[in-house]
């Protein structure tokens, strides 16, 4: 056996004293040596894993900074030591083998594979602790970035796939990444729709079009609710009546859908109620009315006090005028109502049906249950105080109306006594 060095030379040395031949001597050296590889590749992982999971972990508990325990969460600390035993037989293998021997070259490759194999993993791990990280950070937990993660981990993975091939072929990398370009139009068109997908998931992160947490509205695809997951290819919806709806980023890029979002993050959140006034009960407000609105509702005494002279000089007031008026002040002093928004109490054009009377506010608490319970009590509140400006809400017609047309209503005889 050739010596190497120091180790090998010693341990050949004392083979030959024992009077074996040179063949023989240079085989046990070989298995000596091998067997000492080993057991000191063993002895580096037991060492890497005792500082990682020892004082190591000990120093990461005690920091203030959360990203060295998300590290130890994805068990990234271990699968870089267990780096360390194949580079320690990848670079101690010429002491066992010469380069020109057949299992030099294949545990060579298998150690080579096995190293890229496991910072592959250990990459990946990082790039979960950092999407972990995003998740749980109050100024980014809202941003889609999970896609963009899985697009860097999917990187990762053809990189390394790529390192592997070239080296079990014994082939530069840039060589066959450059014969791929020759087959880059068969592997479009078959992976067209994830690559579609891929595509569309950076565009939605990239642009913000899409947060987890936001409500969005789809009616073509029979979506309304919030979006709880977006990942590379699938977006995640969680409907109001508890359905979940999967669907893939390419259909939100190519369709539109309402984002809610800014409704959300606005002061407060629109409301538009309109009730049909009856026409006929339209007309010039009296003195006796102003009178009797104004002690009434104070806010219509202090308006009429405090006319412009513009306003005089238009004509008479009507009792639609006063009630309109009464009803702006009613939402310009209601809690709850965004008074920073548009307050405003409007006609809109008038139908066979009635001159629709159109409240449009803003409620600043923007909760659902709470937003349709405020709304309600305005119209209740609408219909109970109109017949006191002598108005009345249009209203068609029913069979009921028909019957009891000309004869009195049933609700409102008594019994006679004999």
């Amino acid at each position: 056996m050739e010596e190497k060095n120091v180790f090998t030379g010693f341990i050949y040395s004392l083979v030959e004293d024992m009077g074996f031949s040179p063949e023989t001597g240079d085989t046990v050296t070989r298995i000596v040596t091998a067997v000492f590889i080993v057991m000191l590749a063993i002895g580096a992982d037991y060492l890497c894993k005792w500082i990682i999971n020892g004082p190591l972990k000990r120093i990461a508990q005690k920091t203030h900074n959360k990203f060295d325990d998300y590290l130890f969460e994805r068990k990234l600390p271990g699968r870089i030591a267990n780096i360390v035993p194949a580079f320690v037989v990848y670079a101690m293998l010429p002491m066992v083998f010469p380069h020109d021997m057949f299992l030099f070259g294949l545990i060579e490759k298998l150690s080579l594979v096995y190293i890229v194999a496991t910072i592959m993993r250990a990459l990946g791990g990082f790039v979960t602790a950092l999407s972990d990280m995003a998740q749980n950070s109050p100024r980014i937990k809202n941003r889609p970035l999970k896609g963009l993660f899985q697009t860097v981990q999917v990187i990762i993975i053809f990189i390394g796939i790529i390192i592997i091939i070239a080296i079990l072929v014994d082939k530069s990398p840039a060589t066959l990444i450059a014969g791929l370009g020759a087959s880059a139009a068969i592997l479009s068109l078959v992976f067209k729709d994830s690559l579609v997908g891929l595509i569309s998931g950076i565009q939605l992160s990239w642009n913000d079009m899409l947060r987890p947490g936001d409500w969005i509205t789809m009616p073509s695809k029979n979506i309304d609710g919030v979006v709880f997951e977006v990942s590379l290819n699938t977006v995640k919806i969680r409907n109001f009546d508890n359905t979940i709806l999967t669907v893939p980023p390419m259909v939100l890029m190519t369709d539109s859908f309402q984002n809610w979002r800014g409704m959300s993050e606005s002061p407060g959140r629109r409301i538009m109620r309109s009730v049909n006034i009856d026409m006929y009960s339209v007309g010039f407000a009296g003195a006796a009315l102003i009178a009797r609105v104004s002690e009434k509702y104070p806010a219509v005494a202090e308006y009429m006090a405090n006319r412009s002279e513009e306003e005089k000089s238009r004509g008479d007031f009507t009792n639609l005028k006063l009630f309109r008026v009464y009803m702006e002040q009613y939402l310009r002093n209601l809690p709850g109502v965004a008074q920073s928004q548009t307050i405003m109490v409007r006609y809109l054009a008038a139908t066979t049906e009635g001159l629709p009377m159109q409240l449009y506010f803003f409620s600043s608490n923007k909760v659902w249950e709470y937003y349709e319970a405020f709304a309600a009590d305005v119209i209740d509140h609408l219909l109970a105080v109109i017949p006191q400006f002598d108005l009345r809400i249009y209203q068609r017609a029913s069979g009921v109306d028909m019957r009891n047309m000309g004869h009195e209503d049933p609700k409102n005889q008594t019994d006679s006594t004999d």
